[in-house]
């Protein structure tokens, strides 16, 4: 996962690939420092169960990664993974028949946050932030209505091989094998087609892209639509997890999954980032959890490590940007 933003020239591309490897740097520190405190019971089937695990976060952070690039921001991205996880196991009800019913309607109800979402911010001008947060918060409000607060149903036992199965039994998680699949046709779409480099000018200056001929509203639009597509198939995999519906399994992805953008280089200001640097951001903060939790350290010292982390590399992204 180390594909690059389009290049304004060479030497831009350079440092750009170079930042790049200095984040996956990062996080291959952070899987030898793994190793190191767990020593005794590290291996690679242990990586890809971790790697498995940090999926849902993965596949949330692309979503967040094209609406960063358009210059706004997705703050109802963890409430469309709630609203995934209260649908599905109420109309699966345990039933492998029920699998596709299921998929189409959660994924319908996902598309339409996205469609909102794309209408309200590109078209109507609402500052994404407060549109997204808006969004959210009805969101919110109506799967506790629907819910009553006690969200019922169950996964079929076939839809939970999705996040616990293995392929070849022990070959990779299934889980992961999904994540690396999304990403790999987002990067496709960003880097090798007409759509992404238009998408990248949008992010950068939307009224010059405009004068050039782009739609830029429709550009801005569709990365909430993605966003919303990502999120639900991050329900889904966290549903699989749990295999119940569990209000609230979402909320850490919204704030994770910008985190984990901006860790991996992408700016607020649009049209700066690059889905590999997301990647390992993901990695990073995976890794980081996984370490302070083997470490026995308490969640409040773990949110200060994971803030002074993020603190820290949107210092050097800073300096970065202003430096080229």
């Amino acid at each position: 996962m180390t594909a690059t933003s389009p290049p304004v020239n060479r030497g831009r591309t350079v440092l750009l690939r170079v930042d790049l490897v200095a984040r996956y740097a990062l996080a291959i520190i952070m899987v030898g420092a793994l190793a190191v405190v767990s020593w005794n019971s590290f291996s690679l089937h242990r990586v890809l169960y971790i790697l498995g695990q940090a999926s849902p976060l993965g596949v949330s952070a692309i979503g967040q990664t094209f609406v960063l690039l358009s210059g706004g921001i997705d703050l109802s991205l963890g409430p469309t993974i709630n609203l995934t996880n209260v649908i599905v196991p109420v109309v699966m009800n345990g039933q492998d028949g029920n699998i596709v019913p299921a998929l189409l309607i959660s994924g319908a109800a996902a598309l339409l946050v996205g469609i909102v979402n794309g209408v309200l911010v590109a078209f109507l001008r609402v500052p994404a932030l407060l549109a997204t947060l808006a969004v959210g918060t009805i969101v919110q409000g109506a799967y506790f209505i629907y819910t009553r607060g006690q969200p019922s149903g169950n996964a079929s036992q076939g839809f939970l091989k999705l996040a616990n199965g293995w392929l070849g039994g022990n070959i990779a998680p299934w889980d992961f094998l999904l994540w690396a699949g999304v990403w790999a046709g987002a990067a496709i779409l960003l880097y090798r087609t007409i759509f992404g480099r238009n998408f990248y000018a949008v992010g950068a200056n939307p009224r010059a892209a405009w004068l050039s001929g782009v739609r830029s509203s429709w550009y801005v639009a569709s990365a909430y639509v993605i966003s919303a597509l990502c999120a639900w198939v991050a329900g889904l995999i966290l549903t699989s997890y749990v295999g119940i519906a569990s209000i609230g399994i979402g909320d850490s992805d919204t704030l994770n999954s910008i985190a984990a953008a901006v860790i991996g280089g992408t700016a607020f200001t649009g049209g700066i980032g690059t889905l590999g640097g997301t990647a390992a951001g993901v990695l990073v903060i995976t890794f980081l959890s996984t370490i302070l939790s083997v470490l026995n350290v308490p969640a409040a010292s773990q949110y200060i490590a994971q803030g002074l982390v993020i603190a820290g590399m949107m210092l050097l992204n800073t300096r970065f940007m202003r430096r080229h």
